[in-house]
């Protein structure tokens, strides 16, 4: 069996944003990633936001970064993705699933559920031709050394992705902590910070100590180009 290493967790920078005025960070700017994990292939986690709606580009003055050159950057093409896992369904992590008709796409549960409540997400994102959804009620693993674990709080069917690598454990987060600038905050007060409060405060925080307490080695996050190590 191929033992995954650090450098198989690759980021890809798939957008940037300028938060509205109704957003809790109104003025605020923010980047969006994705994560291709080499593994027989490719999974993909998150496919960033989705192009042609002008109410999303005007509000959060999105600059986009097509996934495909992205990932060429890299060496690797759309056609080696084998799986898509979205943290959740926002239109912001799941708005280039359309690009991957055919593929499994691992979501909760509780998102797909979501889908088609008012302002949740943009659902033609979502919904689209060869769309072949994957439903997830849990932790669930979907290569060697890749397993989805159940993150709910920003979301209530957020999930977040393990890989084990001969270096350690590496966690994609999505958004169950926001940045790297969180996530030692909470590991220095048990607390999250009070300026941007999830839904569900309880679960959020909840899910932030499940992550904690696996000890990872990295840790990388769908809004922060910041990565949090562990010391040596």
């Amino acid at each position: 069996m191929p033992v995954l290493t650090l450098g198989d967790v690759i980021p890809l920078h798939l957008a940037d944003v300028t938060f509205p005025s109704f957003h809790p960070l109104a003025g605020q700017t923010g980047e969006l990633f994705a994560f291709a994990v080499r593994a027989r292939g490719l999974i993909l986690f998150e496919t960033g936001i989705g192009l042609g709606n002008e109410w999303i580009d005007a509000h959060y003055q999105v600059v986009h970064r097509p996934l495909d050159a992205e990932l060429e950057r890299h060496g690797h093409r759309l056609d080696e993705v084998r799986a898509v896992v979205n943290s959740h369904l926002h239109f912001d992590h799941c708005g280039r699933n359309c690009l991957f008709p055919g593929v499994p796409i691992y979501a909760h549960t509780a998102e797909l559920s979501a889908v088609r409540q008012p302002r949740y997400t943009i659902p033609a994102w979502v919904d689209f031709a060869g769309a072949e959804y994957r439903e997830v009620d849990g932790d669930t693993k979907v290569a060697d050394g890749v397993t989805i674990v159940s993150t709910p709080g920003h979301s209530p069917g957020h999930q977040s992705v393990l890989v084990d690598t001969a270096e350690g454990t590496v966690v994609l987060a999505g958004q169950a902590v926001y940045s790297r600038a969180e996530y030692d905050h909470i590991l220095a007060t048990g607390e999250v910070p009070p300026d941007d409060p999830a839904p569900d405060p309880d679960a959020y925080r909840a899910s932030a100590h499940r992550l904690i307490g696996l000890q990872p080695r990295r840790v990388f996050f769908s809004h922060d180009a910041a990565v949090w190590e562990a010391a040596s």
